[in-house]
């Protein structure tokens, strides 16, 4: 995936101050529902997802519990089992309908890669369209919204075939993404192992660097951190965090982290850092696998490392091609 030329408003007869982000209240994780409510909401839903795993024609099919965001239910016929996810954001970056419509489409599909789908056989579009944006707005925006999300899907070797589309208060971006699979093609996410290494393959930090962008234009906020960042530094790196959330996770990892035997995290590193393999970009081993009860802890002194800006050249068309 390349960069594009930036996008422009007023090109689109649209007011230079523009922003996607003005057409909704939400930031960053701030609109999910905490884990203990979420358990609460799901309770009488977990009934039959805690049965024992289903058999057909002699195997033992596995499932996941509906915690997870993808859901794998075993099929009626030929031992296959049905793969599908739902999910939608709202607009992070501020002023790019195009690179708004990949990220969310690029969500959608990241909760199969997580499971280690790489293939995906269709998926439907969730859109709700602001009724604060005027007609112009509207005209002029939602297009550009729907085809990097068709164009990320069809990266994705998917196609998009139908959806719903709403009017809302607020701008919502997502989808449905369905497969259906053989048992060999998905990893159950259980089978972590003491000793075993956790794999950053994408920098933390995405929605720091979102909302200082949005600083740059508020000077009560601009003013307590120009003496630390020049302007350059945080365009540099919104630039890169727009294009990681743009960036399919479908090459070898399918979200964040990924765990491996510690033997074979430093060649996974190496060989999604090589063109050849993935597409350049960087992966870190962060942490290791210790028997206990399931919860993460940091450790007293953790190291920080630096990620350098790996933005392609400005002002070259959006091109298809191998990502991750």
């Amino acid at each position: 995936m390349c960069t594009r030329e930036s996008f422009n408003p007023e090109s689109y007869e649209l007011d230079r101050s523009f922003w996607l982000t003005r057409f909704t209240e939400m930031k960053g994780t701030g609109w999910k529902v905490s884990q203990d409510v979420l358990q609460k909401l799901l309770k009488s839903l977990q009934v039959n997802h805690f049965q024992e795993d289903k058999q057909f024609l002699g195997a033992v099919m596995p499932r996941l519990d509906i915690r997870m965001d993808t859901c794998v239910i075993p099929l009626r016929h030929g031992g296959r089992s049905l793969v599908q996810t739902t999910d939608y954001i709202y607009p992070i970056v501020e002023e790019d309908p195009y690179m708004t419509g990949r990220i969310a489409s690029a969500n959608v599909l990241s909760d199969f890669y997580a499971v280690g789908v790489t293939k995906c056989d269709n998926m439907l579009m969730l859109l709700g369209v602001s009724n604060k944006m005027t007609d112009r707005e509207g005209d002029k925006v939602m297009p550009l919204i729907n085809q990097d999300f068709k164009d990320a899907a069809e990266e994705a070797g998917t196609s998009v075939t139908g959806g719903q589309t709403v009017l809302n208060p607020w701008i919502v971006l997502g989808g449905v993404a369905t497969t259906v699979c053989q048992p060999s093609e998905f990893i159950m996410p259980d089978n972590t192992v003491p000793g075993d290494v956790l794999v950053l393959t994408k920098p933390l930090g995405t929605q720091v660097a979102v909302a200082v962008h949005q600083w740059l234009d508020i000077p009560e906020k601009w003013n307590k951190i120009k003496l630390v960042f020049t302007q350059e530094d945080i365009e540099l790196a919104y630039q890169e965090a727009m294009m990681n959330m743009g960036r399919l996770n479908r090459t070898t990892s399918g979200s964040l982290l990924i765990c491996l035997p510690l033997q074979q995290a430093a060649q996974f590193c190496a060989e999604i850092k090589s063109p050849k393999y993935g597409e350049g970009h960087q992966a870190w081993i962060i942490g290791i696998v210790e028997k206990g009860n399931c919860t993460a802890r940091i450790i007293d002194k953790p190291g920080i490392i630096e990620v350098a800006p790996q933005v392609a050249p400005q002002n070259v068309n959006p091109t298809s091609g191998a990502t991750s």
